[in-house]
C-alpha cells in the first residue's frame, strides 16, 4: 500500500460504472498546453501536447512552467498524463547529477504563479522525479522516482464533498492519493463557490514543471492516455459542464510595456511587484534580474548575503537570461513590466523599438533627494550591497525625464507617462539640482541632454556604505577617446559578463589577512628585508587596485550600454589592460608561491576551505 504524507494508508479509488463520456472514441473537446499561459522560455510543440523549455547557458539552471488550456470546478473525477521523452544537454558541473533533468507534475489554480508549482501560497500541488510530493513550499516523500520513459498519470478527484484529493500513477502503477485538500468556498474555491471575476481563478490546471527535460502530454486517449480506474479522461469536463478555458492571448495593440524609470534604490521594483499583484486580470510578466533569480530558484538569503564566486556565476546567468526574455517578449502578445534604471533616453528608444503595437507607459519613480538617501541606505543594510558611486554619477548624469509621444519635441514612443512620487516639475527641480552638485568628470552622455539637464548628495550616501573606489587610485583610463584611435567593439560575453560581476565578491584570506593587519598595504622596513614579504604586499595592492580600476570601468560599460547597446574602447585601452593583467598574474603568483612555502613549512596553517586562495 503507498501511503500519503502523514502516514495514512491510501486506497486505490474505488470504480465507477463507465459514464457516457468514457467511451474510447473522440472527446468532445481538445486540451492542450497553453502558450498564452506558460513562462516566456517555454516552447509548445506538437499540436500543443509536447513542452519543453530554453536550456542553453543560463537557462539550464532555470525551472520554465506551463498550464492547459482548460481546468476544471464544480466537480467529477478526472486525470491527464505526462510522459518524459528525452533529457536535453546541459553543462552543469557544478550541479549534482540527480539535479540537471526534472520533471514536477501536477495541478494548480489559475491564477497561480505558473513558474511555481506546489509552492508559496497552497493553491498547487505537485509530484516531482526525485520522489517529492510539494505543497505549501513543503516536500513530502512519496511515490517513486520517475526519469526519461516514464509516464505520471495525475487523477483529482472534486466529487468527495467532505475533502477532495489528489494522487498519481507511474507507468500504470496507482501509488495512493498524495494530498486530501478542501475545495470548497473555505479551501481553493473549485466546488460550490462563487466564480471569481477571471474565471480561470476558480478552476485548477494541468500544470508542468520543468527543468533540463521535454515531456509529451496526454488529455483524452487520442493523445495516449490510460485513464486511471474511477477517473475520466480530462477532455470529458467538457461534456460535464464541468470545464473553464484558461487565459488567451490578446492583440499586441491590446497589450501594455510599462517601462520602469529612476535611480538605483529608488523604489522601482517595489512598486512593480505592488502592481503585479493589484491587477491580476492583466497577467504582468515582470522582466527583471530578479525573475530570472525566481526561475533558477536562487532563495533570498543567497541574493541578500552571499556575493561570492557562486553568486557572480548566477548573475552572469540572470543577464543572460533577461536579455534573452527580452528579445522573446517582443514576440509573445501579454502585458509586461520592464524592471531596469532606464534613465538614458536613447536606451528607452531602443529597448521599446520592437514593442511598436503596444501600449507604451513610462512610470517615473523619482522620490525626493532625502527620501532616495534613506532608501538607497535601508538598501545597503538590507541587501548587502552598494552600487558604486561612479555608475550612479553617469546615470545622474544622463538622466533624462521622459516625455509623452504627444508631447512637444518628444522623440521617444511612450502614449503615457505616469509620476509616481515627486511631480514632473518637482522632479525636474530635484533632477537639475542634482546635476548642478555632480564632479565635473560626470557629464551627459551624447543623446542624453535634451528634455532638460539623484545626485551629489545620493552618491555621497552611496559612498558612504564603503570608501570611495577613486581615492588613491590613479585617474581612470581613458576607455574610449574621442579622435583618430581605431575602436573596437566589445563582445557581448565580455559586456554581460563585466556588467553582472559583483565587485566586492570575497579575496583570498592572506591578502584578507594582510589588509586587515596592515590597511595601507605598504611594508614595513624590517618587511622590506624579506623579497618574498614584498612579493605578497605587492600582490595585495595589485589585487586591490584590480577591483578598484574594475569598478571604474564596469560604470563605463554600464554607462555606454545603456546608451548605445553595445561598447567600443580604444586599442590603447587594450594595450594598457593586457599589460596590467600580465603584470597582476605575475605579482599574484609570486605571492601564492610564498603562501605556498609557509604553509609547508607550517609557519601558516592552512585556509578554511570556504576561503579562496
Amino acid at each position: 500500500m503507498a501511503t500519503r504524507p502523514g502516514g495514512e494508508t491510501a486506497q486505490p479509488p474505488p470504480k465507477r460504472p463507465r459514464h457516457h463520456g468514457d467511451h474510447a472514441g473522440p472527446e468532445p473537446a481538445r486540451v492542450q498546453l497553453n502558450p498564452a499561459d506558460c513562462n516566456l522560455d517555454f516552447d509548445v510543440g506538437a499540436g500543443g501536447l509536447r513542452g519543453e523549455a530554453l536550456h542553453g547557458g543560463g537557462f539550464a539552471y532555470c525551472w520554465s512552467g506551463a498550464r492547459a488550456t482548460a481546468g476544471v470546478r464544480r466537480g467529477g473525477r478526472y486525470c491527464f498524463g505526462c510522459r518524459v521523452v528525452a533529457e536535453q544537454a546541459v553543462e552543469m558541473d557544478d550541479t549534482e547529477a540527480g539535479q540537471r533533468h526534472l520533471c514536477r507534475v501536477g495541478v494548480s489554480r489559475g491564477d497561480y504563479p505558473v513558474g511555481d508549482l506546489g509552492e508559496a501560497g497552497g493553491h498547487s500541488f505537485g509530484f516531482g522525479g526525485t520522489r517529492k510530493l510539494s505543497h505549501q513550499g513543503r516536500f513530502f516523500d512519496y511515490g517513486a522516482r520517475f526519469g526519461v520513459g516514464d509516464t505520471i498519470v495525475c487523477a483529482v478527484d472534486l466529487d468527495t464533498k467532505s475533502m477532495a484529493s489528489i494522487g498519481f500513477a507511474k507507468n500504470g502503477e496507482w501509488l495512493g492519493i498524495a494530498k486530501y485538500f478542501d475545495a470548497s468556498h473555505k479551501g481553493l474555491g473549485l466546488v460550490d463557490a462563487p466564480v471569481r471575476p477571471m474565471q480561470w481563478e476558480s478552476a485548477i490546471f494541468p500544470h508542468v514543471l520543468l527543468k533540463n527535460v521535454v515531456v509529451e502530454m496526454q488529455f483524452s486517449r487520442e493523445d495516449g492516455l490510460e485513464p486511471i480506474d474511477g477517473y475520466k479522461p480530462w477532455t470529458s469536463a467538457f461534456a460535464d459542464g464541468n470545464a473553464v478555458f484558461g487565459p488567451v492571448f490578446d492583440e499586441q495593440k491590446e497589450c501594455e510595456v510599462m517601462m520602469m524609470v529612476g535611480l538605483p534604490a529608488s523604489g522601482k521594483s517595489t512598486w512593480a511587484e505592488k502592481q503585479v499583484r493589484e491587477h491580476p486580470e492583466k497577467r504582468f510578466v515582470l522582466l527583471g534580474t530578479n525573475l530570472a533569480l525566481d526561475q533558477m530558484k536562487v532563495p533570498g538569503l543567497l541574493r541578500k548575503n552571499n556575493y561570492g564566486e557562486h553568486f557572480d556565476r548566477l548573475m552572469d546567468h540572470a543577464t543572460q537570461i533577461f536579455n534573452t526574455l527580452l528579445d522573446r517578449a517582443a514576440k509573445i502578445p501579454r502585458n509586461y513590466i520592464l524592471d531596469q534604471t532606464n534613465v538614458y533616453k536613447s536606451a528607452r528608444i531602443r529597448k521599446l523599438r520592437p514593442f511598436a503595437n503596444y501600449y507604451k507607459i513610462a512610470v517615473v519613480v523619482f522620490p525626493s533627494p532625502n527620501e532616495l538617501n534613506s532608501r538607497a541606505a535601508k538598501r545597503s543594510k538590507e541587501m548587502g550591497k552598494d552600487v558604486p558611486a561612479e555608475a550612479v554619477d553617469q546615470m545622474t548624469a544622463n538622466f533624462v525625464l521622459p516625455l509623452s509621444k504627444d508631447m512637444p519635441g518628444s522623440k521617444e514612443p511612450f502614449d503615457e507617462v505616469i509620476f509616481v512620487e515627486l511631480s514632473r516639475d518637482d522632479a525636474q527641480i530635484n533632477l537639475d539640482e542634482m546635476k548642478r552638485l555632480l564632479p565635473r568628470a560626470s557629464a551627459p552622455s551624447h543623446g542624453n541632454v535634451s528634455n532638460q539637464m539623484v545626485s551629489s548628495a545620493y552618491t555621497r550616501t552611496v559612498s558612504a556604505a564603503g570608501p570611495s573606489l577613486s581615492s588613491g587610485v590613479e585617474p581612470p583610463m581613458n576607455y574610449s577617446a574621442v579622435g583618430e584611435k581605431r575602436m573596437t567593439r566589445l563582445p557581448q560575453e565580455e559586456i554581460d559578463w563585466t556588467l553582472a560581476h559583483v565587485v566586492d565578491g570575497p579575496v583570498p584570506y592572506y591578502y584578507e589577512s594582510l589588509k586587515r593587519e596592515n590597511p595601507s598595504l605598504l611594508p614595513s622596513p624590517e618587511e622590506q628585508m624579506d623579497s618574498s614579504k614584498v612579493d605578497l604586499y605587492n600582490g595585495a595592492r595589485a589585487l586591490y587596485g584590480v577591483r578598484e580600476r574594475f569598478a571604474k570601468y564596469q560604470a563605463f560599460v554600464r554607462a555606454e550600454y545603456e546608451k548605445r547597446g553595445y561598447v567600443e574602447v580604444d586599442d590603447d585601452f587594450l594595450e594598457r589592460r593586457a599589460r596590467r593583467r600580465a603584470y597582476s598574474d605575475v605579482l599574484c603568483a609570486k605571492a601564492k608561491e610564498y603562501v605556498t612555502q609557509l604553509v609547508h613549512t607550517g609557519e601558516l596553517l592552512v585556509a578554511p576551505r570556504n576561503h579562496h586562495v
